[in-house]
C-alpha cells in the first residue's frame, strides 16, 4: 500500500467528485481514485489514505483503498465489501451449494444469489460501513440535500425488495450483510440519522428478512481478514 496525505477533492485537475490529489511521502504529488467520495469526511482533504497503483489508469495513478482514523485503518473502498463476503462466505453462510453474482431480480440487481446447505434458495445483498462512533458502527450517512431526504434511495429499495421477495417466497431466506471494515467497532446499528431506512429494516425483519453485520480488519500490507459476526443493537 502507498502512504499519502490528500490535499485536495475534487483534484485541481479534474473535477470529478471522485479525483482526489494526494501528497506521497516523497514528496510527489499524485491523482487518486476517490471511490467513497468524501465518506464523511475519511477521504477528504489532510486525510492520511492508503492506496493501491492502478495499471491502467488514464487520469488516476492510485486508487484509495484505506483511511486512517484515530490510528484505525478503514477500508473506504466500497466495492470491496462485496469480495470480502465471497471470500468469507463459508463463515457466513457455511456448506454453502451454490452462489452467484450480481443478478437481477424485480428492479434490483442483487449481490449474490445461490443455494444454502438446506437446500434453499438465498438472496444475498452487501453494504459496506466504514463509519463508527464510541465503538459502534453505523450505516447509513452521507449527503442529503434536505435532512428529510433517504441518504440512500438505492439502499432503500434493496431493503425494501428483499422484504417483498420475502413476503412472495416464504422458502427464500433474504439477507442484507453489512461488512464493517474496521477494528474498533464492536458493534453495529442502523443510524438514527435516516429513520426512513431505519423504519424500512424494522418492517423488513419483522417479515424475515435476515439482517447480520461482520467485521473485518485491514493491515498495512492490503490484506483483510474476518474476524466474527458482530451484535446489532
Amino acid at each position: 500500500m502507498i502512504k499519502g496525505t490528500i490535499v485536495k477533492r475534487p483534484s485541481k485537475h479534474c473535477k470529478s467528485p471522485y479525483v482526489a490529489d494526494v501528497l506521497l511521502e516523497n514528496g510527489e504529488e499524485v491523482i487518486a481514485h476517490a471511490p467513497s467520495l468524501g465518506c464523511c469526511g475519511l477521504c477528504e482533504k489532510d486525510c492520511i489514505v492508503y492506496m493501491c497503483p492502478l495499471d491502467k489508469g488514464k487520469v488516476c495513478k492510485y486508487s484509495i483503498i484505506l483511511s486512517e482514523n484515530n490510528n484505525i485503518l478503514v477500508g473506504i473502498y466500497p466495492k470491496n465489501a462485496e469480495k470480502m463476503v465471497e471470500t468469507y462466505i463459508n463463515n457466513i453462510l457455511p456448506n454453502f451449494k451454490k452462489i452467484e453474482r450480481e443478478k437481477k431480480i424485480l428492479n434490483s440487481r442483487f449481490d449474490f444469489v445461490g443455494i444454502d446447505s438446506e437446500e434453499r434458495p438465498f438472496i444475498l445483498e452487501v453494504k459496506s460501513v466504514p463509519l463508527c462512533e464510541n465503538n459502534i458502527a453505523y450505516f447509513p450517512d452521507g449527503y442529503r440535500k434536505k435532512i428529510t431526504d433517504v441518504v440512500s434511495p438505492r439502499a432503500l429499495k434493496h431493503v425494501q425488495e428483499l422484504e417483498k421477495m420475502k413476503e412472495d417466497n416464504p422458502n427464500y431466506r433474504c439477507i442484507l450483510c453489512f461488512v464493517v471494515q474496521r477494528e474498533d467497532a464492536n458493534y453495529f446499528t442502523i443510524s438514527n440519522k435516516d429513520m426512513i431506512y431505519k423504519d424500512a429494516i424494522h418492517k423488513a425483519i419483522k417479515k424475515g428478512v435476515e439482517v447480520i453485520a461482520i467485521k473485518i480488519s485491514w493491515d498495512l500490507n492490503g490484506k483483510h481478514y474476518y474476524k466474527d459476526l458482530i451484535e446489532i443493537v
